[in-house]
């Protein structure tokens, strides 16, 4: 908002009326839509994930309370970009908001520093010639008696850029456990079938988790020439995560009795990512993105239950490579053709004791070349991609191997500033994550085990989405949305009786096909000159799972939040409905989560930002989900409990001290996580 006044210095003296001219916050076109947070917004925020949400940019989603998960409003992923250089969500929790002038949305872009990304976010931010500043952000959860503190560095000299950052969190907690319900169904010899309910109740807890992280990030950018390095290491300890309590049986094949349930876990990683980008003459681009990351995991489960005791132990060594290569050139009006070549592999060794022993080593190698082509116009902006990926898979002396295509194509029409309408469908092959080929059989409890299935293939998968935008001023704006998305060769979790008096959870495939579609609306209303925000989503979803589940289920959600901002003081508020969701397509559990609320009260200048938040605030019990599972020899029925539905208190600051001499600044020094372990879950 920009205002003006104006006096005449004449003869006959007049008082004018001030003018006031509203800047145009949004607009949409084929390629990108625009959004230019206001100043009273970017103080208010703690993190660049917190300034989204508060934007209320209607393609995107965020769940209350948990702003860190950016999705597209039909729930696609979103790849975070500062200044067109790749960022995780957590390399942006440092930026200083102070800093960013605009924000970007686009759906497949041509350009080649989003390396192909399908939804991308790019914020672009005021520069540095030299200088930086220096970041401190803590949080800390009262009832949950958890917190955090993360430091960011960033110093820039010209053309150089470098970054630093640590960061620490703990989490004392007597108050996360489950109570489960199952239910056998197992073969007798006269061919009649025995069914065993199990019901354990906890009546302890005591968990504790910490992680440390350090990272390092140097950057070099020129105009034709852009390399960024990052090297970072996680170090995340659970050193416990026990309960005990009571279980029963009916009918009473085993006594009722105690049962104590001991466990810790260790994963320690280091993680090297790399970004590089070369602007040739005639239009031309190279794109380079090497990955590396290696990760030692250790786990130990002692479950005692009567005068059983398992003993679960697991050690796992996990290396995982990574490498993108795309070739761009522009023809101009003529469109954008790009070649590409990607190429990963992962390698899992796993050893485990106790109660069973095995020792896996599983490999996965993925080649996946194509080409796309994108061409824009005033009005539209078209993108069509194909190619191939071979797909090679070993679990010790078993080898698995396939061939097959993918194929993208998104379109994009805009009339004007206002409207934007997007279509899009996707065929894609999805990989198989090693610890499903495990050869390991875990026993849980006297009555369930579980192992893995080293054929395992990848499976197909189907998306179509729909959406459409409408920006009509500062004061409104709304995208509707559908979309659908299914699976061939599906694998699945399959229960069946073991032969011994229990069940065993293996992995099928193929199984029945799975199915989801979700549609729904988002809207966001701003007035009092943009003092006061409100936003709003509301969607339903309807789930096909095959067999061996059988089921079909449908479910609404909506969720409400509302901002107003006072001088230098924010509130605000949120409302989440109970809600319902599956738990991915291997698996036949419904997951029904409780309803959340919460209010909020913050006060922030350039420097210093505090936020107090209430959550669930007239909420004294633990409840936070049921999961309910149904199949032909296996149910179960899940309550979990924890602070994340009980009344709970947060306060969080960040203090950031800016200097030097405003011209380019870049992304964030931040957390890197190592690459998932190869143990059986």
């Amino acid at each position: 908002m920009f205002v003006c006044r104006a006096e005449y210095a004449d003869t006959t003296a007049r008082e004018l009326k001030e003018v006031v001219v509203d800047a145009k916050l949004q607009r949409t076109s084929a390629e990108v839509s625009t959004y230019i947070p206001t100043a009273k917004m970017k103080a208010a925020s703690l993190s660049a994930t917190d300034l989204l949400n508060r934007m209320g940019i209607p393609q995107l989603r965020f769940t209350p309370g948990d702003e860190a998960a950016v999705q597209t409003a039909s729930g696609q992923a979103v790849d975070i970009y500062i200044d067109y250089q790749p960022a995780a969500t957590e390399d942006i929790t440092g930026m200083r908001m102070a800093d960013v002038k605009k924000v970007e949305y686009y759906d497949y872009p041509a350009d080649p520093r989003f390396h192909g990304k399908a939804h991308v976010v790019n914020f672009i931010m005021q520069k540095y010639e030299y200088g930086g500043y220096v970041k401190a952000y803590g949080a800390e959860y009262f009832i949950a008696n958890s917190g955090q503190l993360n430091l960011y560095s960033k110093i820039q000299y010209k053309s150089m850029t470098y970054d630093v950052g640590v960061g620490a969190y703990y989490n004392n907690n007597r108050h996360i456990y489950s109570n489960t319900s199952e239910t056998y169904r197992i073969p007798q010899a006269d061919g009649s079938i025995k069914e065993i309910e199990r019901i354990s109740t906890a009546d302890g807890t005591d968990y504790r988790r910490r992680y440390y992280w350090p990272t390092f990030k140097a950057l070099y950018k020129s105009d034709n020439i852009s390399i960024s390095n990052t090297i970072g290491a996680n170090f995340d300890d659970y050193p416990r995560d026990n309960s005990s309590g009571k279980v029963l049986y009916s009918p009473a094949m085993f006594a009722p009795s105690a049962y104590t349930n001991t466990r810790d876990h260790r994963n320690n990683s280091v993680t090297y990512n790399g970004y590089w980008n070369f602007n040739l003459p005639h239009g031309n681009t190279i794109n380079f993105s090497p990955y590396y990351s290696y990760s030692r995991t250790r786990q130990n489960t002692v479950y005692t239950e009567g005068d059983n005791t398992l003993v679960n132990g697991a050690n796992d060594n996990s290396h995982a490579m990574n490498a993108s290569l795309r070739f761009v050139h522009s023809f101009g009006r003529g469109g954008t053709l790009t070649v590409l070549a990607q190429a990963s592999y992962t390698s899992n060794r796993t050893s485990y004791s106790g109660t069973s022993t095995a020792y896996d080593h599983t490999r996965t190698y993925r080649i996946y070349p194509g080409v796309n082509y994108s061409i824009s116009t005033k009005h539209v902006y078209a993108m069509g991609g194909i190619g191939l990926i071979y797909d090679k898979a070993t679990a010790d002396d078993r080898k698995e191997s396939s061939t097959a295509p993918w194929a993208d194509l998104s379109v994009q029409y805009s009339p004007n500033g206002r409207h934007s309408l997007a279509v899009e469908a996707h065929y894609f092959i999805n990989n198989v994550t090693g610890s499903l080929r495990s050869t390991a059989v875990i026993q849980s409890n006297p009555l369930l085990s579980y192992t893995g299935n080293p054929g395992l293939k990848p499976y197909k998968s189907y998306s179509t989405n729909i959406s459409y935008t409408w920006l009509p001023s500062n004061t409104f704006n709304m995208t509707a949305f559908g979309n659908a998305w299914s699976v061939g060769d599906r694998y699945a979790y399959l229960y069946s009786p073991d032969g011994h008096g229990g069940i065993i959870r293996t992995i099928s495939q193929p199984c029945g096909s799975y199915t989801q579609g979700m549609y729904g609306l988002y809207a966001s209303l701003r007035l009092l000159r943009n003092s006061l925000q409100i936003f709003g989503q509301v969607a339903q979803r309807a789930v096909h799972n095959g067999m061996p589940y059988n089921f079909n289920k449908v479910s609404t959600g909506f969720s409400i939040q509302a901002m107003y901002y006072l001088d230098n003081w924010n509130f605000g508020g949120y409302y989440a409905l109970e809600g319902a969701y599956t738990d991915g397509c291997m698996v036949g559990t419904m997951v029904h989560t409780k309803g959340n609320y919460a209010v909020w009260a913050g006060w922030a200048n350039s420097s210093v930002n505090v936020k107090c938040l209430i959550a669930n605030p007239a909420r004294l019990h633990w409840h936070e989900s049921t999961s309910v599972m149904r199949s032909e020899w296996y149910d179960s029925h899940t309550d979990t409990y924890s602070p994340n539905s009980h009344c709970f208190i947060q306060l969080s600051a960040t203090y950031t001290f800016g200097f030097g001499k405003k011209v380019e600044q870049n992304g964030e020094a931040s957390q890197q996580t190592g690459t998932s372990s190869g143990i059986l879950r």
